[in-house]
């Protein structure tokens, strides 16, 4: 029987779901505070990261641990031409840097690359792993260059026609705007005969060469595209912060771009987004004031709960502790208990929703198909 076409009401729906979704996060600031703001530019630096480690990992299905050293290329690309205190301080403009940091992360993202076409798996991860960290050492130990772990500061802010972008609620827009075209790039890249090739190559690496596909080739563009993505990233960082040392760009970095990727969902866009408003946003959000006064009032929950911890300390050895006042909760979860959270998260996820809180359509099919799919019969002896 033949499937019933969508309505037209459906199809338009499908068709002004982004940019009515955009508009409506446009109007944001109008109605936040700085501090909300703020936190928000951070939520979509990591979308536009996330993005790009998507590219890696949800579409050439490679898993990849170093993806800070993209992050890091950009910035510090941003850091060494501007700032005042670095040795090759060019004087060069926001707009002009940026193309360059993309080509010099996409230039490392190859470096990357190259070596380790042959291996796949835990044996990848672990020398992307290595890759970051040769990075992070190498900018603490060149101290003639980058100046160690003092760091570059005075990085300029970018500057349109003569106007140069300062508060949160610019920079809010600013991110928001490098964040759709990320999102734009990477969809149609998706959907093209490159995104065909990574997601042949991320099912099946050996059936997808004896296809045809040139794996070498979609392998290292993968890496070059998500390392672009990151080098973009890096770049507004450096310039937002103003400030960038080699403890901005530690294996924390990768690994919090990874969980957005796997907690959202592989290969989905809006699954990137919920997935760092989840793990960027909340942590941030327990911080704030209003939070820990809502939390105050809670301490009806914090005497009952340390109850049942009390109660579970009776009954085995050792000591598991109590709950903060419920003033500090915010911050004692946002910093201590923080990985915590991410590891039982992934955890969850893993098992409840193994193909994310948002899945790509296509990933939801394949998980469908495998669920549906009946055994095959046993035959007899």
């Amino acid at each position: 029987m033949p499937d019933t076409p969508a309505p037209d009401w459906a199809r338009t729906a499908l068709r002004i779901r982004w940019p009515l979704f955009v508009a409506l996060v446009c109007l944001l600031p109008v109605v936040l505070s700085d501090v909300w703001v703020q936190m928000l530019v951070f939520v979509g630096l990591f979308i536009v990261l996330g993005l790009g480690l998507n590219v890696v990992v949800g579409f050439a299905g490679l898993l990849d641990l170093g993806y800070v050293a993209f992050f890091a290329a950009g910035a510090y690309t941003m850091g060494l031409l501007t700032s005042p205190g670095s040795p090759i301080d060019s004087g060069l403009n926001f707009w002009l840097i940026l193309p360059l940091g993309i080509l010099i992360a996409s230039v490392v993202g190859l470096l990357l690359g190259l070596p380790v076409l042959p291996l796949r798996g835990d044996y990848l991860a672990i020398v992307t792993l290595g890759f970051g960290e040769i990075i992070r050492l190498f900018l603490i130990n060149r101290d003639d260059l980058t100046r160690g772990s003092q760091g570059l500061s005075a990085i300029p802010r970018p500057e349109f026609f003569g106007y140069r972008i300062d508060s949160f609620t610019e920079w809010f827009y600013f991110v928001i705007a490098a964040a759709v075209l990320v999102g734009f790039c990477t969809a149609r890249l998706r959907d093209s005969r490159i995104g065909r090739a990574w997601e042949a190559i991320r099912e099946d690496e050996d059936v997808a060469a004896a296809m045809g596909v040139n794996t070498t080739k979609y392998k290292l563009l993968a890496f070059a595209t998500g390392a672009a993505i990151g080098g973009l990233g890096g770049v507004i960082y450096a310039s937002f912060i103003g400030f960038i040392s080699p403890a901005a760009f530690s294996l924390q970095v990768s690994i919090d771009v990874l969980a957005i990727v796997i907690i959202g969902g592989m290969g989905s866009t809006p699954g990137v987004i919920l997935g760092s408003l989840i793990l960027i946003g909340i942590p941030r959000i327990l911080q704030f004031r209003e939070t820990g006064d809502f939390l105050a009032r809670l301490e009806w929950l914090r005497d009952g709960l340390n109850g049942l911890i009390g109660a579970v300390d009776a009954a085995l050895p050792g000591s598991i502790g109590r709950l903060p006042p419920a003033e500090t909760w915010g911050a004692q979860l946002a910093d201590d208990t923080r990985f915590i959270i991410f590891g039982a998260l992934l955890v969850l996820v893993m098992v409840v929703r193994p193909s994310g809180l948002w899945p790509s359509s296509r990933r939801r099919l394949e998980f469908a198909h495998d669920e549906t799919e009946p055994s095959a019969p046993v035959s007899a002896a």
